[in-house]
């Protein structure tokens, strides 16, 4: 047998390799997360493409696990494009230390009104909260290192005119604007509609696009449910999601847990979102990665017959456009 070294499991592939159960929370992230995650597009979009998805994992595999799974979600992004400007020579590291003492002496790094109190990362759910929460006793505690370098990295990023406050602005609405709705209306088309629903199975980019989505700058690909066969999708490596039809990915979806025993277990994981399978259907697993996303269409529920799009998009969640449900019963 050939013997492994950390390097053959970088700490950020979770597949198989955890055992927990999946803290299906709902979180709804805070607007420095949501900015965050605007930069973050903003300078890997195709006219900045200061970066790709694989170099920013090349960043963030370089951490070892401790520090890996302690730092918030949002954070290890921060971590990956600050240092992928740095090596860039776009922002130099002695910008953002300049910038960030500047904040300090400004005392832009103080929070307000947060609890002093620090959340506690050591778990499995590498969930995207934020790390102070906010309580009724107020108190004055210190933004964490990332969060002073995300502030700073903007600043710089305006002064130098590479990304503007609008076009920030502009992607957090844009992102707030996208979620299940308009998947669901994809998979509604879907099921009235045979011509469409084969269109979406050939080319599911083009064939949203008929209904005035966007099908992102991946592949996207649809995954038919029936009554034998069922799709389950994961992203073991990072969070890779349909966000041009769902919106932000679920914080569950991006947990340690729910990425390790999605390969492993899944009709466990499935049993723990209240879905049980049929003895003898077919399960498939799809594991996204930077070039390819997957939207499952689910089986159309029984009883349905003669209703219309709107009426059957209200059947449609998010969860069983990933896998882990099935529509809504009428």
């Amino acid at each position: 047998m050939t013997e492994t070294t950390p390097h053959d499991h970088p700490p950020h592939d979770a597949g198989g390799r955890f055992a927990a159960a999946i803290d299906q929370h709902e979180h709804q992230p805070a607007h420095w997360e949501k900015e965050a995650d605007a930069i973050r597009m903003l300078l890997a979009d195709r006219r900045r493409r200061f970066f790709t998805t694989d170099e920013s994992r090349r960043v963030q595999e370089q951490l070892d696990a401790a520090t890996y799974w302690t730092v918030p979600y949002y954070e290890r992004w921060i971590l990956a494009f600050s240092s992928l400007l740095a090596e860039k020579g776009a922002v130099t590291e002695a910008e953002m230390a300049d910038e960030e003492e500047r904040l300090r002496v400004a005392g832009a790094h103080r929070i307000e009104g947060e609890a002093a109190g620090g959340h506690d990362h050591h778990h499995d759910h590498d969930h995207d909260h934020h790390p102070y929460q906010e309580d009724d006793d107020a108190a004055t505690t210190e933004l964490p290192p990332l969060r002073l370098r995300g502030l700073a990295v903007r600043n710089l990023l305006l002064a130098k005119g590479i990304v503007t406050a609008e076009e920030i602005r502009a992607e957090i609405e844009r992102m707030d604007g996208r979620g299940p709705e308009n998947g669901a209306r994809v998979v509604a088309r879907a099921w009235t509609d045979p011509a469409f629903a084969a269109r979406l199975a050939a080319d599911a980019g083009a064939a949203v696009g008929e209904l005035g989505l966007s099908g992102g700058e991946t592949v996207l690909t649809a995954l038919f449910n029936t009554p034998r066969l069922h799709h389950l999708v994961v992203c073991t490596l990072c969070s890779c999601y349909p966000r041009s039809v769902l919106g932000r990915p679920p914080a569950w979806y991006k947990s340690r847990a729910y990425r390790a025993r999605a390969v492993r277990d899944p009709r466990g994981v499935l049993a723990e979102f209240g879905t049980v399978l049929p003895e003898g259907m077919e399960l498939r697993v799809h594991d996204s990665n930077a070039e390819l996303r997957y939207l499952v269409v689910p089986a159309r529920p029984a009883g349905t017959e003669g209703w219309d799009e709107a009426r059957l998009a209200t059947l449609v969640t998010r969860d069983s456009m990933i896998g882990v449900t099935p529509a809504r019963a009428p």
